[in-house]
C-alpha cells in the first residue's frame, strides 16, 4: 500500500518517529536504483516494441502511440524502481522519497534556482546554438489538437512528478548521504541529463538538474521541484508550439 503523499504547505514538519531526518539511502543503493531503471525500462520498452510488432503496426519508431506508451512504461519503471528500494529501508516510503511539507521559503529558493538555472541556460544556448528539443514532434504535438493535449499533460502533468521522485527524491538523497551535497547535486543532474540521452540538451538539463537538487536540500520537499520542473517544460513546451505555428 502507497502511503498517502503530503500535499500540504507548511513549516517542515518533525521526522518521524525513529526515523530521523535522514532517508536511510546510500550511494549504492541509489546506483542500484539507477541500474535497476535503466535495465528495466530498455526490457519494458522491448516489450512493447514486441508488442506493437505482434499487433502488425507499420514503422513502430514513426508511430506516435508507441512512443506514448514507451515512453510512460519507462517512467513507470524509474518510478518503481525508486519506490521499491526506499520502501527496503523501512519507514514512510512517501516522506522518505521528499513528498512531506515545506515552509514558506521555499518559494525563494525555487526561484532563485529557476532564474540561475535560465541565465546559465541562456549564456550556453546563445554560445553554441544547440538544436531545439523534438520530444514534441515524437509524440506527435504538431500532428493534432488531440495529441497536443495528450502531450502537454504527459510532458507538464506526468513526466516532472517522476522524474523528480527519482532523479531528486530518491538519487539525490542517496548520493548526498555518501558524498556530500557539493558532489552529490552536480552528479545527480549529470546522471538526469545522460539519462535523457539528447547530446544536444546534455549541459541545459545538468544544469536543471543540479539547481533542481540544490531546490530539494534547501526545502527538503519534492514538490517545489516538481513545480519548477513542471514549468520548465511548459515554458519550453509552449515556445515549441508557437514556433511550429
Amino acid at each position: 500500500m502507497m502511503d498517502t503523499l503530503d500535499t500540504s504547505v507548511a513549516p517542515h514538519p518533525a521526522p518521524p518517529s525513529g526515523q530521523g531526518d535522514e532517508s536511510g539511502l546510500t550511494a549504492s543503493k541509489g546506483f542500484l536504483g539507477l541500474a535497476v531503471a535503466l535495465v528495466g525500462g530498455v526490457a519494458a520498452v522491448l516489450l512493447v516494441t514486441v508488442a506493437f510488432a505482434a499487433a502488425g503496426v507499420q514503422d513502430i519508431q514513426d508511430n506516435h502511440a508507441f512512443e506514448f506508451v514507451a515512453a510512460f512504461v519507462s517512467d513507470f519503471v524509474l518510478f518503481a524502481a525508486a519506490w521499491y528500494i526506499t520502501a527496503e529501508t523501512g519507514g514512510p516510503t512517501a516522506w522518505k522519497l521528499g513528498f512531506r511539507r515545506f515552509a514558506p521559503s521555499a518559494f525563494g529558493w525555487a526561484i532563485l534556482a529557476f532564474v540561475v538555472y535560465l541565465v546559465l541556460a541562456t549564456i550556453y544556448t546563445v554560445i553554441f546554438n544547440p538544436p531545439k528539443d523534438n520530444l514534441p514532434d515524437q509524440l506527435g504535438a504538431n500532428d493534432s489538437t488531440l495529441l497536443a493535449v495528450i502531450t502537454g499533460v504527459f510532458v507538464i502533468g506526468i513526466a516532472p512528478v517522476i522524474e523528480e521522485t527519482f532523479f531528486r527524491g530518491f538519487l539525490f538523497q542517496s548520493l548526498r548521504s555518501s558524498w556530500g551535497v557539493w558532489l552529490a547535486a552536480p552528479a545527480s543532474g549529470v546522471i538526469f541529463s545522460a539519462v535523457h540521452v539528447a547530446p544536444d540538451k546534455f549541459v541545459q538539463l545538468a544544469i536543471l538538474g543540479t539547481a533542481l537538487a540544490f531546490v530539494f536540500h534547501k526545502t527538503r520537499s519534492i514538490w517545489p521541484c516538481i513545480s519548477l520542473h513542471a514549468l520548465n517544460n511548459t515554458l519550453a513546451f509552449i515556445a515549441l508550439l508557437a514556433v511550429k505555428h
